[in-house]
């Protein structure tokens, strides 16, 4: 089995200069979009669609939640 790509290995020759990062001061009135439990609760949602479809090919599930990037932990 091959190792998974790390950021490095996909990085290999881009310079940090290169890469433009999001500004991280970005205000907002909303609540935020995301939590814990939204996370818990897709991973149930795809766990029972998953339990109930067990004997279907033909269908896939997956979930997808908003990434929170911070340039203070960005990484050399």
């Amino acid at each position: 089995m091959s190792e998974p790509a790390t950021v490095e290995s996909i990085a290999d020759g881009i310079s940090e200069d290169e890469v433009i990062f999001p500004p991280g001061d970005l205000l907002s009135d909303e609540p935020p979009l995301e939590s814990d439990l939204h996370r818990d609760q897709i991973d149930l949602l795809i766990h029972i669609l998953k339990l109930w479809w067990r004997e279907r090919q033909d269908f896939y599930a997956s979930g997808n939640l908003t990434i929170y990037y911070s340039p203070n932990q960005k990484k050399s």
